[in-house]
């Protein structure tokens, strides 16, 4: 039976421009976008007066650690979170147990979590130093592209220049993308052994482990590698302004290689690990004031290609322990359900555009992913995931109110202003006047329709 969706009277964004338009959405696609004034039966008419009418946002860097590890976060609460934050697809890692480094963990995966999803999903694979000859058959399966380090973090080895290598031309021959994890692991384990040696467990010393040069290091390593090997590269979670620039001067070279940052590298700072420890504990660690001011200037500039979240949540509890030691406190904070609020209120402060949010959280890393066009824009054709936003919605983010699994956010006690309203998945109500309606099984595995990247 036809399902359909009628949003009138709202104000469409893309990447270029906002215009006036209702939208029809038929059967989970977007049928129709007219001028105000459409006419015609709906199932449900939804009227966006006032609201601005967002694609659904893509969050291609979450770690919802689900199965196996489901004591940080369920793939239900993860996605649930997704949904109430503006996030109709999440882009999974491989981090969970088994991880998924291989096609027999891949589709373990995709059918254990086919029933637990609010929002849409796609999932990444990893990449090891062992597992090069076992990349091409997840590629084939549908997955949007993998995901390695250059350190020992998380349990994951570190790949090095040599096998890194060797695992970019292996992608490099069907046209896959990575997303790397940049930090150099030698330096960063000389850091810590002086600093363990000199008795350091004050909050600071977690900036000096992680230091500026040791991602600048491994930046440069994987750029040359990229530059070698012709691979489509994503560094992630740039921390810093300089580095933009150095990536955008090796893409303008020649080289497919993009720069992802998150949020909390646009509002934190070194000085807010110093004060509040464990949470804002997450590498690479934040820099300075006037770091983050450039990050915003390059940001608009058009030097970020994509916004990801970084979910990477853990329990109160195992925070803890890092307010005596901080070296007991695990890497990682959460953030799939406040990333879009943040950038939404950094639009309210003058800081950027809604045009240049919906490139950077919704159409590039829909391309990046090869998810586009069926996610990442609201043409017709596209799948119905809208977010109906209220620029004036004002909300004060209480720990409380988390409804990621950890319960915890380290924005607690933030005022933000501007809120998804009503998100849609497929033409589907998951959240409703800021209320999560959705349940898991709506949302299905997504597999990517192209190679990706924004060439």
């Amino acid at each position: 039976m036809s399902q359909t969706v009628r949003i009138i009277n709202g104000i469409v964004v893309d990447a270029d421009s906002s215009f006036p338009a209702d939208l029809l959405i038929r059967d989970g696609k977007i049928e129709a976008v007219s001028a105000p004034g459409m006419k015609g039966e709906a199932d449900r008419t939804i009227d966006a007066s006032g609201r601005y009418l967002l694609p659904g946002a893509v969050d291609e860097h979450t770690h919802m650690m689900d199965p196996g590890i489901t004591e940080r976060e369920e793939f239900e609460t993860g996605t649930a979170a997704a949904a109430y934050g503006g996030v109709t697809t999440v882009v999974d890692h491989h981090r969970t147990v088994p991880a998924v480094y291989e096609i027999s963990s891949l589709e373990e995966k995709i059918e254990y979590l086919k029933e637990k999803a609010v929002v849409d999903f796609g999932l990444k694979g990893g990449i090891s130093p062992d597992n090069t000859d076992r990349l091409e058959a997840m590629w084939n399966r549908g997955i949007t592209g993998f995901k390695t380090f250059t350190c020992n973090l998380h349990g994951v080895k570190a790949m090095y220049p040599g096998i890194l290598k060797r695992a970019f031309t292996e992608v490099k021959r069907w046209n896959g993308t990575v997303l790397i994890h940049c930090e150099d692991d030698s330096i960063c384990q000389i850091n810590e052994q002086q600093l363990r040696a000199a008795g350091r467990t004050d909050f600071a010393s977690q900036n000096a482990w992680r230091s500026a040069l040791a991602e600048e290091v491994a930046v440069e390593a994987v750029i040359a590698v990229a530059k070698e090997t012709g691979a489509r590269v994503v560094i992630a979670h740039v921390s810093q302004a300089k580095l933009l620039k150095r990536i955008r001067e090796a893409y303008e070279e020649g080289a497919e290689i993009y720069a992802e940052t998150c949020p909390h590298y646009l509002y934190l700072t070194s000085r807010d690990v110093e004060k509040n420890g464990p949470w804002m504990k997450f590498t690479p660690p934040p820099r300075d004031e006037k770091n983050l001011e450039e990050m915003w200037r390059l940001y608009n500039l058009g030097y970020v290609s994509v916004i990801g979240s970084d979910h990477c949540p853990y329990p109160k509890s195992d925070k803890l322990p890092g307010e005596k030691n901080i070296w007991d406190a695990p890497n990682g904070i959460p953030g799939v359900e406040t990333s879009l609020r943040i950038m939404l209120n950094a639009v309210n402060e003058g800081k950027t555009t809604l045009n240049q949010v919906v490139r950077t959280m919704c159409e590039n890393p829909a391309k990046l992913e090869g998810l586009y066009p069926r996610k990442g824009n609201l043409r017709p054709g596209a799948d119905g995931d809208v977010v109906i936003v209220d620029m004036e919605k004002e909300e004060k983010i209480q720990n409380d109110r988390v409804i990621s699994k950890c319960r915890w956010s380290p924005y607690d006690g933030r005022t933000l202003k501007g809120a998804p309203e009503t998100v849609l998945v497929r033409g589907q109500i998951v959240v409703d006047h800021y209320h999560v309606v959705g349940r898991p099984g709506m949302g299905r595995f997504i597999e990517r329709v192209s190679t990706g990247g924004l060439r």
